[in-house]
This record gives C-alpha cells, sequence and structure tokens, in this order.
C-alpha cells in the first residue's frame, strides 16, 4: 500500500520534463470548470446586508476602488465560468482525467487531451449534475457526510474517462465501491499538500496586506501567488491519478518513487 509521499513522488516523477505542459493544461481545465483534485468542491459566499461596520472606515480610498473593482470582476468571471462549467465542465474533467492519466503511465500526454473527450458532453454534464446532486442530498444530513461521500465519488471522472461505454451512474457506483476503506487515505494525500498551498498564498498575502493601506507596489505578488496555485494545481492532479491507479488495480508500470526527487 502506497502512502501519500509515495504518490507525490510518482507525480514529480511523471511530472518531470513536462512541467510546462502540466501547468497550461491545470490552467486551462481551471477555466473550464474540469478540476478533480483541486477544485472538485463547491463554495459559496455570505454577504450580511445590515452590518453596520463600513470598510471606508478602515481602508485607504484606493484600496476601497481597488477591491470593488475586483468585485466586479470575480463576480462576472464567476457568472461565465458557472455557464461554460455547466456546459463543458463534465466533459473537461474526463478529458483533462486522461491527460493525467496518461501522464502518470509514462505515456505521451498532450493538451489537446483536455478536449478529448467532447463528444461525451451528455455523460459528462449527467455525471457532475449526479455528483452534485448526491453530494448535495448527504450534505442536508449534516455537512461531515456530504464532505465524505465527495471523496467516495472522486474516482468518478477517471473511470467514466477509460470507460466511456459505462453510465455515468455506474461510474458513480463503482467509484463509491472503489474508495471504500481509501477515503482516508485520499484526504491525506489532499492534506500532504497544504504545506506548499499556503506557501503559494503567502505572496498574495503579502500583496494585499500592502494594498490595504493603499500601497500597490507589491501588487505583482498576486501573479506569483497564482502561477504558484498553478504548478500546484498540476502537482495534486497528477498525485490523484497516481491514487487512482493504485486502488483501482491497473497501475502500468508505474515509476519508482526512489528515482523521483
Amino acid at each position: 500500500m502506497k502512502y501519500a509521499s509515495d504518490f507525490r513522488a510518482i507525480a514529480r516523477q511523471a511530472l518531470h520534463g513536462k512541467w510546462l505542459i502540466s501547468v497550461l493544461t491545470a490552467f486551462v481545465a481551471s477555466l473550464i470548470g474540469a478540476q478533480i483534485a483541486s477544485g472538485g468542491g463547491s463554495s459559496g459566499s455570505n454577504s450580511n446586508s445590515d452590518s453596520n461596520i463600513s470598510l471606508d472606515q478602515y481602508l485607504a480610498p484606493e484600496a476601497l476602488n481597488f477591491f470593488r473593482v475586483m468585485l466586479a470582476a470575480l463576480l462576472a468571471f464567476a457568472a461565465v465560468g458557472l455557464i461554460v462549467s455547466l456546459i463543458i465542465g463534465g466533459a473537461g474533467k474526463l478529458g483533462y482525467a486522461r491527460y493525467n492519466l496518461n501522464l502518470v503511465d509514462g505515456r505521451e500526454a498532450r493538451f489537446g487531451d483536455l478536449f478529448s473527450q467532447f463528444n461525451m458532453l451528455g455523460d459528462g454534464f449527467l455525471m457532475n449534475l449526479l455528483v452534485g446532486l448526491y453530494t448535495f442530498l448527504w450534505s442536508l444530513l449534516f455537512v461531515i457526510p456530504g464532505i465524505i461521500k465527495g471523496f467516495s465519488y472522486a474516482m468518478t471522472p477517471y473511470i467514466l474517462s477509460e470507460h466511456p461505454e459505462y453510465s455515468p451512474n455506474y461510474a458513480i457506483s463503482l467509484s463509491r465501491e472503489m474508495m471504500d476503506g481509501n477515503k482516508f487515505r485520499l484526504f491525506c494525500l489532499g492534506l500532504s499538500f497544504i504545506g506548499w498551498s499556503l506557501l503559494c498564498a503567502l505572496p498574495g498575502i503579502i500583496a494585499l496586506a500592502f494594498v490595504l493601506v493603499g500601497n500597490f507596489l507589491l501588487l505583482p505578488l498576486l501573479a506569483v501567488s497564482l502561477v504558484g496555485e498553478l504548478f500546484l494545481a498540476a502537482y495534486m492532479e497528477a498525485a490523484q491519478a497516481a491514487f487512482y491507479r493504485e486502488v483501482s488495480g491497473t497501475e502500468i508500470a508505474a515509476p519508482n518513487p526512489a528515482d523521483a526527487w
């Protein structure tokens, strides 16, 4: 049985010499809602319109204007992204699964793999719909069951990508069986990247701290954080593909983790 460090080592070896294409693929995958390991969950935001706290009491005018523009841009981007994700995100996940499986198998992984499953738009849409619906229904019991079920369904894109003859619901059932006894292992794999995640976020946090006082000198650090997050996303996706190969019993000439740097 492999551990999180083993999957990370396999991912690093698979990514050796292919970081740039993998980062580009991760970037486009994020634009179309095709993330698997690094963006499978949903997020929401809460606003309190009754709050009596006014940010302009604490922030410089330049910072307020900056955050207003950023918020408007993010809302517009989120709206467009949601529509795109609903339509093609599922097929994109199948293609991204194909890309990362080719990567960890030592086969040729091409940027075009991301779009190779667009003939399965219907199945991809149904997969996303069912996974989201089942996770939501379990979340009604409490938050924790929904999170656990999210791990149960995590292998669905890989299964459906390799077996297009399966129905999305059957692929979900197979993922649930495959993850029986392995959900905590996948949780630990994701948790093992927390240090890298904090490191990637640090430049952006520093930049925003300066923006709060009206100093935009370090604003380019936001781009540093973004690039770092893309490298991390490519790393996490490759590691999860390696995880799938192990739990599914379909490892193909798996690299030796001891040879990875």
